[in-house]
């Protein structure tokens, strides 16, 4: 990060001295465009490595990283147990591990990866996630989330795309 904080004004102090006028304003835009978009490449690949080393290596506990919705059908089965509305809507799921190993669903709090859903389609925001949970092996696991659902009754919660229907 210190490098593209020298990286930037360097640049624009070169490409101004050499431009005046409309040419200087193009000159700074395109230098402060790439500098962005150098960051954000930096993040998006810190961010993945992250995830791919996560997922490379054997946690502690032996626990299997999911984070996507494919691994959470294939590893988990969830259920909508219990909605209750006091103010916001508190939601609670269950979630049932038939495996030999512990499964860890991440990332929960990014990346929208937690919605739920009125009975009209629309999303609700959501309050409270937590950022991951750890189901043990032939266990199950009650997980409890809260969302904002102006007047309307909670259709469904989406986690990593697998839809959890409300029973109504």
């Amino acid at each position: 990060m210190r490098s593209i904080r020298f990286l930037v004004p360097v640049s624009l102090a070169c490409l101004l001295a050499a431009c005046s006028g409309d040419n200087a304003e193009k000159a700074a835009s395109g230098a402060v465009s790439k500098a962005v978009e150098l960051a954000k490449g930096a993040a998006t690949g810190a961010s993945k490595g992250v995830e791919e080393g996560r997922k490379a290596s054997t946690s502690v506990d032996g626990a299997l990283i999911i984070s996507s919705g494919d691994e959470l059908k294939t590893a988990l089965t969830g259920t909508v147990l219990g909605v209750t509305t006091d103010g916001t809507t508190s939601v609670t799921l269950g979630f049932a591990n038939e495996g030999d190993a512990p499964v860890r669903v991440t990332e929960l709090s990014q990346g929208n990866h937690v919605t739920a859903l009125d009975g009209e389609g629309y999303a609700c925001s959501t309050l409270r996630a937590g950022d991951e949970f750890t189901v043990p092996p032939k266990a199950k696991l009650k997980v409890e989330m809260s969302f904002q659902c102006t007047d309307k009754a909670l259709a469904a919660v989406r986690v990593y795309g697998v839809e959890y229907r409300v029973a109504r």
